[in-house]
């Protein structure tokens, strides 16, 4: 569990990931990125869930020197600690688990960053540029 935000640089520092607590994902959101590979049946099945739940993005605004950006999965609902789309959320989401050795991490992401292309969310759902 994270504890300062001294501790969570340090942490991440020196490579470690693990925001769980006790193996129970927190809910942090630490894991959610705008930038995910994806297969078209899901990206046909996200599209097809979030016309039916009229789901609008998530906004999650990082400023930088030129403008605005925003990294975040726009499912990402920081406010309910959610994801919206959670019953259709890509693969890659439903294998991660932050407390897996950071080899088996990496495996995962090499994994379906290999099989699959990685789409801008925002982008690909909304029609929304980061």
């Amino acid at each position: 569990m994270i504890g300062t935000l001294q501790q969570a640089i340090d942490d991440m520092k020196s490579g470690v990931y693990d925001y769980t607590d006790n193996g129970k994902c927190t809910s942090c959101g630490q894991c959610c990125s705008n930038l995910l590979p994806l297969s078209s049946k899901e990206i046909k099945e996200i599209r097809r869930y979030i016309k039916k739940k009229r789901i609008k993005p998530c906004k999650h605004f990082y400023p930088t020197a030129v403008k605005m950006f925003d990294l975040t999965c726009p499912f990402r609902d920081n406010d309910k600690n959610i994801c919206v789309i959670y019953e259709v959320r890509p693969a890659i989401c439903r294998d991660f688990k932050c407390d897996k050795p950071k080899n088996e991490i990496w495996a995962t992401k090499e994994l379906y960053h290999g099989k699959y292309e990685a789409v801008d969310m925002r982008e690909t759902f909304f029609g929304e540029d980061i």
